[in-house]
């Protein structure tokens, strides 16, 4: 078995990897009350997929939002344009060309 670690992850209720890996997956357990726990499998609700699918959604949303803040550094240091060159390199995309210079 592979080294395990411990991580909490908070995302409405609280998920603790256990380190049990199988392939390329992990094994997590998450605390939830019985009256919860009750209700989503009255509804017929996959715990395993929901977490996932919010896990992936919250690291896609906080990846873009890290790339968004480098960006705006990037733009804050970046040189002014000459006048004109968005246009020039708008109008030969348009037309095929590779970017004026």
């Amino acid at each position: 078995m592979e080294s395990s670690f411990m991580v909490i992850l908070i995302y409405h209720f609280t998920v603790i990897p256990l380190g049990i890996l199988m392939g390329n997956l992990m094994t997590v357990s998450a605390k939830v009350s019985k009256e919860l726990k009750r209700r989503a499998d009255e509804l017929g609700i996959n715990i395993s997929a929901l977490v996932r699918r919010a896990l992936e959604e919250k690291i896609k949303k906080m990846e873009l939002q890290s790339v968004l803040e480098t960006l705006k550094e990037e733009i804050k240091t970046a040189p002014e344009l000459p006048e004109g060159t968005i246009v020039k390199i708008i109008r030969n995309m348009r037309e095929g060309h590779a970017f004026a210079k």
